[in-house]
């Protein structure tokens, strides 16, 4: 039979340990990842007029991409477009043939989504060719955003009140994050949730993907006791 319901937690530093997080709704964004190479004729730098700049193209580029999330996206629509990765040159006089980028882009309105990649792809074909380069690009398309059911988050957070207490259980906030288990919530009902790990007491305060990253342990029993709970006690 198909699943009635799908929960699942994530650790969170920020939040105490004992505590809990729910949110209704878009929780986290849906991540792409960009690639471009940018090629153009090198030489050496002292002669920049016998060549096709790709350190200077890129670094265009890139202002002109951040341009095009503020001019193009409604700002009460999040996103996020970093680029995160250059890589060209290898020594102080000769300007490379070519230039890497990489970057993720972040959303969570499908629809601008994917009309976001075809602005990325148009404007950095046409900004690199006009400055006389030629490109190669790729987006990656990934995770969509995480959407929590509401009716089952709604109930979902009063059973976790019930389990913790009222004063252990708050509002997730609206994270640009991604998560795979966003593939499961845009097919069944869904609620992904906050489990707090965090002692400020212990000096555990270190967020995730961070080389001191920790928890603190008494964490274990409480995810392992809230998704017992929640499996018993939710009304599907």
């Amino acid at each position: 039979p198909k699943p009635q319901a799908i929960f699942a937690l994530h650790v969170h530093p920020g939040l105490e340990v004992g505590k809990l997080s729910f949110r209704s709704g878009m929780v986290m964004a849906s991540a792409d990842e960009i690639y471009i190479t940018i090629k153009g004729k090198g030489g050496h730098a002292a002669s920049p007029h016998l060549t096709t700049d790709t350190i200077l193209i890129a670094s265009h580029l890139i202002i002109s991409l951040q341009q095009l999330v503020s001019r193009n996206n409604d700002p009460f629509n999040p996103t996020v477009l970093s680029i995160t990765s250059f890589q060209g040159g290898y020594t102080t006089n000769v300007i490379p043939s070519e230039v890497k980028l990489m970057g993720t882009f972040r959303a969570m309105n499908e629809e601008w989504r994917f009309k976001a990649h075809d602005l990325i792809k148009k404007q950095s074909t046409e900004l690199v060719k006009a400055m006389g380069g030629e490109i190669d690009m790729n987006i990656d398309v990934g995770y969509p955003f995480v959407l929590n059911n509401q009716e089952l988050t709604s109930a979902v957070s009063q059973q976790a009140k019930e389990y913790a207490g009222d004063k252990n259980v708050s509002e997730t906030e609206l994270r640009m994050g991604a998560e795979d288990f966003a593939y499961y919530s845009h097919q069944i009902p869904a609620c992904f949730y906050r489990l707090g790990v965090g002692n400020i007491s212990k000096g555990i305060i270190s967020g995730v993907h961070t080389p001191k990253f920790n928890i603190d342990e008494n964490a274990i029993e409480n995810g392992m006791g809230i998704m017992a709970w929640l499996a018993t006690s939710v009304e599907l």
